[in-house]
């Protein structure tokens, strides 16, 4: 899927984080409203053998969007503690890899936030002073990209088995959707 206006920077800064250039492919997969679900997110509970509990596309599915492309990227999966439920849970990702010092999150990442009732997870692309820009699964009954404040931030976490792409780094927009040059 082409990239949002807002985002094509994204395609100009080198080789990306493997989840994120993955998850990107994903970008505009939807939920399908009533009794049919999306064959798409079914396929991702098949790949990680939680089709038997994970039913219908209107079941939460952001930690099932992370989960598969662990997955499908070849990095180990987190550890669900003989309870397969575990990788539909968005919280049980801060369990994930290596964890990330607050205030060193880096493109690629993968943010680990509170919400009323439970969780949500996705890969970090960009901040302002306020927020987090992430990639992520079920946000608005799709795949996209959507700001999420600071403060709900629980955990970050990531994993490379040899150095990260050099385009893993900080990525500072400003309140006009551009992004930032100068941070001083």
């Amino acid at each position: 899927m082409l990239l949002p206006e807002k985002y094509q920077w994204l395609d100009t800064i080198g080789t990306l984080p493997k989840l994120l250039a993955s998850g990107l492919q994903y970008l505009g997969v939807k939920e399908i409203p009533g009794a049919k679900s999306n064959p798409v997110i079914l396929d991702m509970a098949r790949s990680l053998g939680v089709s038997d509990i994970y039913t219908n596309d209107d079941q939460s599915w952001c930690a099932l969007f992370i989960n598969h492309l662990i997955r499908i990227n070849g990095k180990p999966p987190v550890d669900h503690k003989g309870d397969r439920y575990n990788l539909l849970r968005a919280k049980w990702l801060a369990n994930w890899g290596a964890p990330v010092i607050r205030g060193e999150e880096r493109l690629g990442d993968i943010l680990v936030f509170e919400r009323p009732g439970g969780g949500h997870v996705g890969l970090y692309i960009f901040e302002t002073d306020t927020t987090f820009g992430i990639l992520g699964g079920n946000q608005g009954n799709q795949v996209s990209i959507i700001e999420i404040a600071k403060t709900r931030l629980i955990a970050a976490r990531n994993y490379y088995a040899t150095n990260a792409p050099q385009s893993a780094q900080k990525y500072y927009m400003d309140s006009s959707g551009k992004l930032s040059t100068n941070e001083a």
